[in-house]
Parts: structure tokens; sequence; C-alpha cells
């Protein structure tokens, strides 16, 4: 009862978005923030995670759903490990943040992605795309419209600041919002049509392909500068997370289905 309790508290800092210190006596920690994706339940992420860790040993897992908190607690908690998004990680190499990659997030041994810009037919290229138009996605508005400069290109990214945005928990949502009619397109990763093409196979004919970003990793695992001996066993934990079926589902609260190194 103790530790639900315990546990009840740490989810309504996390939701709050309140930077929570944790004692370095409690052992290695795991970070995670992902701008790429709208977590709706942190409670369960965390609780889902930690009942993992416990069993090797005396790790953590604290999420965040406010970047600013997350930032700043790598540089004040360096011998932690840090899930993120490639694309988040190339910003922080702007603030002079020296994160490097351990492991590579993986999807069906995948490590890397595209996202894909899809609309219906009767929007037939990036010339019907005006303003006001709606665009869905999951992640924030911040990774959303990164992604749309660069799908649109140059010659279109007058467009970009009057495109609304709709922001979603997951890709079948944005993709599933165009069928509904609440938005004009939606960015999603790749493997978000596929899965369209298996729960909605009538709304998946409806679709096609505006435009593509390029490709780059799904998720990355880092650490400040490269791991010493405090990280290395809880990297080890993390590459092992595939070899169980308990590990395989926790890791599917990431997006993601295993890890291999970089």
């Amino acid at each position: 009862m103790k530790r639900l309790v315990q546990l009840g508290i740490i989810s309504i800092l996390i939701i709050a978005g309140i930077h929570q210190e944790v004692l370095s006596s409690a052992g290695t920690i795991i970070y995670f923030y992902n701008p790429e994706t709208n977590i709706n339940n942190f409670s369960t992420l965390k609780t889902e995670f930690d009942s993992y860790l416990v069993t090797k040993g005396k790790y953590q897992f604290q999420p965040f759903n406010d970047r600013n908190n997350f930032e700043s607690v790598i540089t004040s908690n360096k011998n932690s490990i840090y899930i993120l998004s490639s694309w988040h990680l190339q910003s922080l190499k702007s603030k002079k943040i020296p994160l490097e990659i351990a492991l590579l997030g993986t999807s069906n041994g995948e490590p890397m992605q595209r996202k894909v810009l899809s609309a219906k037919m009767s929007m037939t290229s990036f010339d019907d795309l005006v303003s006001g138009t709606v665009i869905a996605g999951a992640g924030s508005e911040e990774y959303i419209r990164s992604m749309l400069k660069q799908i649109l290109g140059a010659h279109k990214e007058a467009l970009i600041p009057g495109i609304k945005i709709l922001t979603v928990p997951k890709d079948i949502d944005a993709l599933m919002a165009v069928g509904f009619g609440m938005a004009g397109a939606a960015l999603t990763a790749e493997g978000g049509l596929a899965k369209l093409s298996m729960i909605n196979p009538k709304q998946f004919q409806q679709m096609h392909s505006l435009g593509f970003s390029v490709k780059d990793y799904r998720l990355v695992a880092a650490t400040f500068n490269k791991a010493g001996e405090q990280e290395k066993p809880l990297l080890e934990i993390l590459s092992a997370m595939q070899e169980n079926n308990i590990g395989k589902e926790t890791l599917k609260l990431l997006g993601i289905d295993g890890w291999k190194p970089i």
C-alpha cells in the first residue's frame, strides 16, 4: 500500500510537469522525454518500467512531459541514461549539451524511420495546402512544424505559419482525424499508414502521400559524454529487454520493440 501511495504521488508530479530530484543513492536513473509522441498515461509508463527495473537492481525510470524540465535534469544528473528522439538530440547540440548515443531503438529490427505527410485524394499536392489547413500529428507542435518545414521545402516554407496543428496521442489518431474530416492532412511515421491499412482498409485506399522527411533514428538511449562504469550495467539491462516477453511489452510503451548498439 505504501508503495502504491508513493507511485501515485510521483505520477501526479509527472503529469503536472514538475521537475523531481531523485537521490543519487537510488542508483542510475533512466530519464525519458519524446516530443514525437503524446503519451497520455505517464503513471502507467513509470509503473511498468519501474516494476521491470526493480528486478534488476536499484534503478528507476523517470518520464517527463515538459522539455525544459527534461533538459535541465541532463546537466544536473550526468551519470544517467537519457531516452529521447534523434530530432531532440540534434537540437541539444546547439545548446552544447554533449549527449552520446549508446543504443538505438528499433521496430522489427529497423532503427530508422521517416515521416510522411498524407491526405485524401482530393488534396493532390502541396499547392492545395492553404492558410488555415489543419494538419494532425502526434508530438509537440514545435516538432510537427519542424517536420513540415523539412517535407515542404524552402519553396513552400511560407505556408507553415498559416497551418493549424491538431496534436493527437498516436499516429493512427492523426490519420483517423483526416478520415473524420477534422484535419486536411496527417503527419505520421510510415508505419502509421501500414496500421491504417489493417484497421480501416477503405480509408487507407482514399489516402495518398504528399511528401516524406529524411530518414532518422526512431529513438535513442544516450549518456552524458561516453558511457561510464555506472551507466554500462543499465545499458546492458535495456539491451536485454527484448529477450523476454515482459521486457518486450514494456518497450512497446515507448513505441519500439528492441535496442541495438550504435
